[in-house]
């Protein structure tokens, strides 16, 4: 999840801060990376450098989109502050009982999503 006017991925939070703080740290644009031509801001150097060694393992699933949105074939922007890592994948929500619902049954909630996104991705690609 992008913001397509500015570049900036999730919003300026720090990707790497869910899994080493727990929290969703704003990250300062001091500590920027360009990667997949879109721009991630990071709360640390030490952060930025992990980002930079491995962006696959901090990204979001499903694009940062909620992924209560995406099991209804739905591509809506995830609340950085509203999350989950779960089996080391960081996934963002647009509501707080949306993320219940996944911490009740996460492998449900992924696998539903898993097959609607292909569908959604035609959608963001228009």
């Amino acid at each position: 999840m992008f913001d397509p006017y500015t570049g900036l991925s999730l919003g300026g939070y720090d990707p790497v801060a869910y899994f080493v703080s727990g929290a969703a740290l704003q990250g300062l644009p001091d500590y920027e990376v360009v990667y997949g031509d879109t721009y991630w801001h990071f709360a640390s150097e030490a952060n930025a450098a992990a980002f930079r060694a491995a962006p696959a393992a901090y990204i979001p699933g499903f694009g940062g989109y909620a992924l209560a949105a995406i099991t209804r074939g739905v591509a809506q922007p995830g609340n950085p502050t509203l999350f989950a890592v779960h089996r080391n994948r960081l996934y963002l929500f647009a509501s707080e009982d949306e993320r219940r619902t996944f911490l009740a049954n996460p492998d449900a909630m992924i696998a539903a999503a898993a097959a609607r996104w292909p569908e959604v991705l035609k959608v963001l690609a228009y």
